[in-house]
This record gives structure tokens, sequence and C-alpha cells, in this order.
């Protein structure tokens, strides 16, 4: 009988400390992988401004950034990709590039953003 009780206890323990332990892998997984993008096809959702490389042939400097900020001139939020000295603005629903670089904007929201990158 006291086997029992020290295996339901077990049992009650382990369902009471699962959704605790669950949440962290979810929260990492919310976090985009960048370097899926070097080859420039790639989508992700943003809530902090970012940075990844890309190949050479896109003929931008190192690095790529991306960021959602308020635009004044547009009136909204919008996402802004720049690399160098290029820099694009982009509103919900855009299609458009930056040098060599494919892009569109699905959606912009209070929290953040989602680009996709298409090469």
């Amino acid at each position: 009988m006291h086997r029992k009780a020290i295996t339901a206890l077990t049992l009650a323990a382990a369902l009471v400390v699962t959704p605790a332990l669950a949440a962290t892998p979810a929260a990492a997984a919310a976090k985009p992988n960048l370097r899926a993008c070097y080859d420039g096809k790639c989508k992700f959702t943003f809530t902090k401004p970012v940075k990844f490389r890309v190949a050479k042939k896109f003929g931008l400097d190192r690095w790529v950034h991306v960021a959602k900020e308020w635009s004044d001139y547009a009136g909204q939020d919008v996402v802004v990709v720049w690399s160098g000295g290029s820099t694009v603005s982009a509103t919900e629903g855009f299609s458009g590039g930056i040098n060599k670089l494919d892009f569109r904007v699905p959606s912009i929201t209070d929290q953040g953003a989602t680009i996709r990158f298409t090469g």
C-alpha cells in the first residue's frame, strides 16, 4: 500500500511540473532560425529587431537588418529592411526587395511582424 501512495504522489508531481517544463521549449522555438536566411529564402515572425547574414550573390553588405518601426509618413507601423546604405520601408502586404533580395510582408501586428524572404 505504501508503494502505491509513493507512485501516486510521484505521478501527481510529474503532472504538475510538466506544464512548466513544456512552456520552456515552446518559448525557445518561438525564436526565429535566422541561419536559414543565408540563401535568401526564409520566413519568420519577429518581435525585436534582428540581423542575419546573406550570401554575397544578393549584392548586400555582410548583414541584413529587419525591424518594425512607426512611420509618421505612412501613419502606421512598417517593417524596415536595411543593409549597408540601402533601406526599404514596407507596409503590410508589401512585396519588393533590397538589391537582389526579394521579400514580402504578410502581416504586421502590435506584437511584431512576419516577413518572407524569397531570394
